[in-house]
């Protein structure tokens, strides 16, 4: 797998897991300790999101981009 997926993939997937433990122990139970567990769970994962984007806002990006020569006056091809 690509590092970026991995960078960006698991805390998304925590953010999910603690969002889904807080709303349903909410429901549940009302507020108690595994609802301020997936609180907690959740903003973890916001601080791994946001190390992630502090990491990979230094880098070159992976994508090269070309120029493309001018087919007129921006018109679509084959458009009249």
């Amino acid at each position: 797998m690509h590092s970026d997926t991995i960078a960006f993939g698991v805390p998304v997937a925590g953010l999910v897991l603690g969002a889904a433990i807080l709303v349903g122990s909410l429901f549940l139970g009302g507020l108690s300790i595994v609802s301020v567990g997936g609180g907690a769970i959740g903003l973890l994962a916001i601080a791994a999101l946001a190390l992630a984007v502090a990491r990979s806002a230094g880098e070159e990006p992976a994508v090269e981009l070309t120029e493309r020569e001018d087919d007129g006056p921006g018109l679509a091809r084959g458009a009249k």
